[in-house]
């Protein structure tokens, strides 16, 4: 499972340059570092199946989203039961991946927000963490590509490794055994106006 192969940090970037007033933009150059997490863990009781999910990505180079989902649902007819999900926000140094491809998600707070037919309603507060190690080879991918508006021309390049892993999420003292992928992507971004 690759993912997130293009930062999403280039996104915003390529936009604000690209609706800047002409007269006031000077070539623009920015790079970066982008680092992702996901992954899953699935347990079983009777005709009921619940996956508990992990995302961890940076948003900028000064924030940390992490996010968890719970959904419970029927394995006989596949309707959802029950779900909820919660994000935080925290420093990136509480998301670690080594060259290897060991992956550390230091204890972070996010807020439930649990969800029915009912309706959605805060849960509460829960604490979570992470540990996993690569379970498959490294992968390295490159993209880069040009577009012009007209007027200016912008070129943007990335460079991502990954891998597939494989280790345990902590929530709240409970320890759940997962499976998922971890990335580093590195992006230059640059433009040049008429």
């Amino acid at each position: 499972m690759r993912r997130m192969l293009f930062p999403i940090i280039i996104v915003p970037i390529l936009l604000l340059a690209a609706v800047a007033p002409v007269a006031a933009a000077p070539p623009l150059k920015e790079s970066g570092t982008h680092e992702s997490f996901f992954s899953v863990s699935t347990s079983c009781s009777g005709s009921s199946c619940t996956d508990t999910g992990l995302d961890a990505f940076m948003i900028d180079a000064e924030t940390l989203v992490v996010c968890v989902f719970r959904v419970t649902y029927s394995t006989r007819t596949g309707q959802v039961r029950s779900q909820e999900s919660g994000c935080g926000e925290t420093s990136p140094e509480a998301l670690t991946i080594t060259e290897n491809f060991d992956v550390t998600l230091a204890e972070t707070t996010i807020t439930f927000v649990e969800c029915n037919q009912r309706g959605c309603r805060e849960t509460g507060s829960a604490t979570v963490s992470a540990s996993d190690s690569a379970v498959s080879p490294i992968f390295t991918d490159s993209s880069r590509g040009t577009f012009s508006d007209g007027t200016c021309k912008f070129r943007f390049r990335s460079e991502s490794t990954g891998a597939q892993v494989a280790g345990t999420m902590t929530i709240d003292g409970v320890v759940y055994e997962q499976q998922g992928s971890a990335s580093i992507s590195t992006f230059t971004v640059s433009s040049r106006c008429a």
